[in-house]
C-alpha cells in the first residue's frame, strides 16, 4: 500500500509542476504515467486481467465490482481540464485519495 501511495504521489508531484511550467506535452506525459498506474491498481484490486488500453473506463464501469468514488467523472474531469486549468491537479488528488479508501477496505 506505501508503495502505490507513494508512488501515485509522485505523479502528483510531477503533473503538478508540468501545470505549473504550462507545459502541455509534459501535462500528457504525466497524466498517461499516472492513468497507467491507476488503471493497473484498478484491475489488479478487482483480480481482472488488464484488457490493453482501450475503452478502460467503459470495461472498468461494466466488469469491476470495486471503483473509487466517482471513478469516471474524476477521469473524465482530469482528461477534459488537465491542459487548460491549473486547479485540474486537484482530480488527480482527488482520485488518489479515493483509491487508497477503497484499497484499504478490500486489504
Amino acid at each position: 500500500m506505501q508503495l502505490i501511495k507513494y508512488g501515485m504521489n509522485t505523479y502528483l508531484g510531477q503533473i503538478t509542476k508540468a501545470m505549473k511550467r504550462g507545459d502541455l506535452v509534459s501535462i500528457n506525459q504525466e497524466v498517461h504515467k499516472f492513468l497507467a498506474s491507476y488503471f493497473d491498481v484498478i484491475f489488479a484490486m478487482n483480480e481482472k486481467l488488464h484488457p490493453g488500453e482501450k475503452r478502460l473506463l467503459d470495461i472498468c464501469v461494466k466488469e469491476c465490482r470495486v471503483l473509487p468514488d466517482d471513478f469516471e467523472r474524476n477521469i473524465r474531469a482530469l482528461l477534459l481540464n488537465m491542459c487548460k486549468d491549473p486547479t485540474a491537479i486537484s482530480f488527480v488528488n482527488t482520485m488518489i485519495m479515493e483509491l487508497e479508501k477503497v484499497l484499504g477496505q478490500e486489504l
